[in-house]
């Protein structure tokens, strides 16, 4: 997780924005039973969707602290602020948050800014209407409409209207807003 900062870096020369968006790990994958979980699905999930995170940052913070200026974004889920279900996925966007808290409280001091973007079910190329259909006993329409209904709008967002929020706290207008969680989500589980 380290080399593509790096490369960045050798390439532009500095680093002001760091989002930190990966995701992953099947929560419909095997038991989500925490008496029965496979050990290795726990640890592949917090290796992917929480220690990446750390390693990234990590290697641009003496960047951003020399520049007196940065912002860091994690790409969280709607899974982190609700309780219990996918137990491996959860823990480790649960881990995001507190990552996000514990990061911004010991950078602000440095003009550094971090927060946590959750969004809601999104149609991408990472979610598998189909597998997911097939895992539920259902089909992948029947799939769709199951995670639609569980915000107030009724519907799977749109990759593109993550972008307005996350183009914010990436921005040098958002220089007030750090320690944050911010859900856009259609009012996942509200």
């Amino acid at each position: 997780s380290k080399e593509p900062v790096r490369r960045a870096l050798a390439e532009f020369g500095s680093c002001d924005i760091l989002v930190n968006n990966v995701g992953g790990g099947a929560p419909m994958r095997g038991s989500q039973d925490p008496f029965t979980h496979d050990d290795d699905v726990f640890e592949a999930n917090l290796a992917l969707n929480l220690t990446s995170a750390y390693w990234t940052t990590r290697e641009a913070l003496p960047h951003m602290r020399e520049s007196g200026y940065g912002r860091i974004l994690t790409i969280g889920s709607g899974y982190a602020k609700r309780s219990g279900g996918a137990l491996a996925y959860s823990t480790a966007k649960h881990g995001l948050i507190g990552f996000t808290r514990a990061l911004a409280h010991d950078t602000a001091a440095y003009g550094i800014t971090v927060n946590c973007l959750c969004p809601g079910w999104t149609n991408t190329a990472l979610v598998d209407w189909e597998a997911m259909g097939k895992a539920a006993g259902m089909s992948a329409e029947e799939a769709h409409a199951w995670r639609a209904s569980e915000n107030l709008q009724n519907r799977v967002l749109e990759p593109e209207e993550l972008g307005p929020m996350a183009a914010l706290l990436a921005s040098p207008e958002s220089a007030g807003i750090t320690g944050q969680v911010i859900s856009v989500d259609g009012g996942y589980k509200v």
